[in-house]
């Protein structure tokens, strides 16, 4: 049973395409990132140290990520080989958000090292203009767009590791019929050691921070492990992180994801903005 999508899809004008800016660029520090094709690059978590939680999933304060995050669980999962989810294209705020970006993505890796492979959406608001498109990145490898989408768009994306070093990309614009399958490979050590369903912003000249995008919402996501085992975001074999993403400048929330539901062997949660930086 899929889990029903909570949201309303908003029907807005076609996106504009992204105005190619210089930026600096780099893998762990946001402020040193290289430039790709004139966006900014998703990358690993960045961590503010971890927290209590009362919703009983432990919680970490994050540089860039805000989520849900399955990691290995003594005895049971040692690593991870599949992650999807369902999730729309949201609409960013421009005139609040001038210079500010956001994306919202599924992925393996990163949490605890130094690589991520990883797909979705971005949404960029570029001297006040909106840009959307779909991509995949195999980090710390360059990102590669896709094609253009439309805010309000429902979105499928997965990434699948069949276990002797390849990857496959896959991701479907449900509305506009789009998609891509692409099959690559690690671009440096990937351990395959977490799988996650994440909304990434932050501050890195010239982009003042997360782009106002209101809310998302993440349908019917799944994990599976090596050893087979499908199921939710939270599973008696393997642990849950929540993860908040805290203001580069003052610390104080900039997204957050609320609480995590479950229905049969799929997750979701919404997800929301709060602040730039």
């Amino acid at each position: 049973m899929r889990v029903i999508r909570r949201w309303l899809i908003a029907i807005v004008a076609a996106a504009a395409v992204l105005a190619m800016v210089g930026m600096n660029g780099g893998s762990v520090n946001a402020s040193t990132r290289p430039v790709t094709k004139g966006t900014l690059r998703p990358a690993i978590h960045l961590s503010h140290g971890p927290k209590a939680n009362p919703q009983g999933i432990p919680v970490d304060y994050s540089g860039n990520w805000s989520g849900y995050i399955a990691l290995p669980k003594t005895g049971a999962t040692k690593t991870f080989k599949y992650v999807q989810a369902s999730y729309s294209v949201p609409s960013v705020n421009c005139s609040v958000t001038n210079y500010a970006f956001s994306y919202h993505w599924v992925g393996l890796d990163g949490w605890t090292d130094g690589t991520v492979e990883q797909d979705g959406v971005g949404s960029f608001c570029v001297s006040g203009t909106p840009d959307y498109f779909a991509w995949y990145e195999m980090f710390p490898a360059g990102v590669t767009e896709e094609f253009s989408v439309n805010p309000g768009d429902a979105i499928t994306s997965s990434v699948t590791y069949d276990g002797s070093g390849n990857y496959t990309m896959q991701l479907t614009d449900q509305t506009s019929g789009q998609s891509f399958d692409v099959g690559t490979t690690c671009a440096s050590t990937c351990d395959n050691s977490t799988a996650e369903v994440i909304t990434e912003g932050y501050t890195s000249s010239p982009y003042n921070g997360t782009a106002d995008f209101g809310e998302e919402h993440y349908d019917s996501a799944e994990v599976q492990n090596a050893g087979g085992k499908l199921g939710g975001l939270t599973n008696t074999k393997w642990s849950t992180i929540e993860s908040i993403a805290l203001g580069g400048t003052t610390g104080d929330i900039d997204t957050a994801p609320g609480p995590l539901f479950k229905a049969t062997d799929e997750s979701a949660f919404a997800l929301t903005w709060y602040r730039e930086n």
